[in-house]
C-alpha cells in the first residue's frame, strides 16, 4: 500500500539513529523509569538502540498483511487511509519512545516519563480522530463480540468511542504536562484506559437495544 511507505521510511531512520547513538548509550543502559522519573531497571546498550527498531520493523511487515489475512478484508479498502494513518501513527509513537528512551539512556535533560505519557496521550487522540471512519473488520478497532456481530453495533460503538478516545486523551495530554511525576501514573492513565475500557460495556448495551426492538 502506496500510504505505508512512511512508516519504511521511519523504521529506516530508527535504526540508523540507533547504531549511530549505540557507543554513547552506556552498558548496561536504563531501560525503565518510576513514577517519579526514577530509573529503576537497566538492560543492556543493545537492547534500547535496536528493540524499538526491531517492533517498528515487524509492525511495517505486517501491514500490509493483515488486510489480506483477515476474513473481512474487502473492507479494509473503504478505510484505506485511515488504516494507513493508524499504523503510521502507531510507528511514529515508536520512533518517538525509541529517540525518548536513548536521550534517557545518555543522560539529556528530558524527563523520560512524562514525554512518554504526553505522546501515549496524543497517540490515543490521534487513533480516536480516526476510529469512526474504520468498517467491521478482525485488526482494527473496537473489537467485542458484539460489534463484531452487527454493524450497526459496530458503527455506533466506533462513533461514541472515537469522542471518548479524544477528550481522554487530549485530557490525558493536559495533565501529563502540569502534573507532578509522582502523580503522572494515576492521573493521566485513567484519563486514557477508562474511556477505552468503557466501550466494551457500552457495545453490549447498544446490541441489547438494537436486537430488543428487533
Amino acid at each position: 500500500m502506496r500510504n505505508l511507505r512512511f512508516m519504511i521510511v521511519i523504521t529506516a531512520l530508527m535504526w540508523v539513529f540507533g547504531a549511530v547513538m549505540l557507543p554513547f548509550i552506556p552498558d548496561p543502559a536504563p531501560i525503565h523509569w518510576n513514577a517519579a522519573g526514577e530509573i529503576d531497571g537497566y538492560g543492556s546498550r543493545w537492547f534500547v538502540a535496536f528493540f524499538p527498531p526491531a517492533i517498528a520493523t515487524l509492525m511495517a511487515a505486517l501491514a500490509p498483511i493483515l488486510p489480506r489475512i483477515d476474513p473481512r478484508g474487502q473492507g479494509y479498502v473503504a478505510f484505506a487511509r485511515t488504516y494507513a494513518l493508524i499504523m503510521n501513527s502507531l510507528v511514529v509513537f515508536f520512533a518517538v519512545i525509541h529517540v525518548i528512551t536513548i536521550g534517557g539512556a545518555v543522560a539529556w535533560p528530558i524527563s523520560v516519563p512524562r514525554l512518554i505519557s504526553i505522546g501515549a496521550a496524543l497517540l490515543i487522540a490521534v487513533l480516536g480522530n480516526e476510529l469512526g471512519r474504520v468498517t467491521p473488520n478482525y485488526f482494527v478497532g473496537i473489537r467485542t463480540p458484539w460489534t463484531l456481530a452487527d454493524p450497526e453495533v459496530w458503527r455506533i460503538t466506533h462513533r461514541v468511542g472515537a469522542r471518548l478516545f479524544v477528550a481522554g486523551g487530549l485530557a490525558s495530554a493536559l495533565v501529563s504536562l502540569f502534573v507532578p511525576e509522582d502523580w503522572l501514573f494515576a492521573t493521566s492513565f485513567p484519563l486514557i484506559i477508562v474511556p477505552a475500557l468503557a466501550t466494551i460495556p457500552y457495545s453490549y448495551i447498544v446490541w441489547r437495544r438494537l436486537h430488543r426492538a428487533g
